[in-house]
């Protein structure tokens, strides 16, 4: 890959539009969309937005205690309305469900791919 497409890379994770990317990665418009056709340059591109997501997950899964904890707090303290308590209960369960479910296709996934590797 050439500089360009490099800074291309970079801007396209930091702007909002192909447009702002490209002019931030000093390249035209036509440019970017001629890079983006490329299969290594799209590769290299999805490759750094997982990571970029993969980050941003481990950050928010690394506050889910003090979330927690935020949230039981809220629904202990006698300061708190019944429907803000009423609002962090849910909070709680409906989180709780979500990450149940997550958990769970995850280990699905797990046991589908290692079904797939053991047939290979």
């Amino acid at each position: 890959m050439n500089s360009k497409q490099i800074k291309l890379l970079t801007a396209l994770l930091d702007e909002s539009t192909i447009s702002k990317a490209a002019e931030k990665a000093g390249i035209t418009r036509a440019t970017a969309y001629k890079y983006l056709q490329d299969k290594d340059f799209q590769r290299e591109l999805n490759r750094r937005r997982s990571e970029c997501v993969g980050d941003a997950v481990r950050y928010l899964q690394s506050k889910l205690a003090l979330c927690n904890e935020t949230l039981v707090k809220i629904i202990k303290s006698d300061d708190t309305s019944d429907q803000v308590k009423i609002n962090a209960i849910n909070a709680i369960y409906s989180n709780c469900k979500s990450m149940t479910e997550t958990a769970e296709i995850v280990v699905r996934l797990e046991n589908i791919e290692k079904a797939v590797d053991d047939e290979n």
